[in-house]
C-alpha cells in the first residue's frame, strides 16, 4: 500500500433483485478491487459476493414475473445494495437486503441444490455477521483478509 492511499475507502452498487444481481456484484468486485490494488482477493471476493448477494435477491423475494422478455427491470422496486469497504489490507463485503429474517447456517445435504452459501461464507471469511438497520432491513458482511 502506498503511503498516500487513504485507509479506508468504500464503493458500491444498487442491484434490482433479481438472478442475474451476482453478476453485475462480480464486476463491482473486479472494478472496486483493480482500483484498490488488491487483485489477490478477486477470486475469494467473487465467490462471497456472489453469495451473499444470492442470499439477499432470496430474502428480497427476487420475483421475475415483473420482467419482460426483454428484460425490463422498470417495473421492479426491490433492490438489494452491494458494497465493498477497504479497511488497511482488509476488504469487508456488505450486501443489505429488505428483509429482517436473519441469516442461517444452513446443513445442506449432498443431494440439496441450495443451503451451502453462507457455509462458503464462513469458510473462506475471516469473520461475518450481520446488523439490523434502523432504516429498514440487514446488512450482511463478510471481512476478507489479504494474503500475507
Amino acid at each position: 500500500m502506498r503511503a498516500t492511499e487513504p485507509l479506508n475507502q468504500a464503493d458500491r452498487m444498487d442491484l434490482a433483485a433479481h438472478p442475474i444481481a451476482p453478476s453485475f456484484a462480480r464486476r463491482l468486485v473486479e472494478r472496486v478491487l483493480a482500483k484498490w490494488g488488491m487483485e489477490e482477493l478477486e477470486t475469494v471476493a467473487n465467490l462471497v459476493m456472489t453469495e451473499l448477494v444470492t442470499n439477499a435477491v432470496n430474502a428480497t423475494g427476487g420475483d421475475t414475473s415483473a420482467f419482460s422478455k426483454e428484460g425490463d427491470i422498470s417495473g421492479i422496486p426491490q433492490c438489494v445494495r452491494a458494497g465493498l469497504h477497504r479497511m488497511g489490507d482488509a476488504v469487508v463485503i456488505e450486501v443489505w437486503d429488505a428483509s429482517r429474517t436473519p441469516p442461517k447456517l444452513a446443513e445442506a445435504s449432498l443431494d440439496d441444490e441450495c443451503g451451502r452459501g453462507l457455509r462458503i461464507v464462513d469458510d473462506l471469511a475471516a469473520a461475518w455477521g450481520y446488523r439490523w438497520l434502523s432504516s429498514g432491513g440487514k446488512v450482511v458482511w463478510a471481512r476478507l483478509e489479504a494474503p500475507s
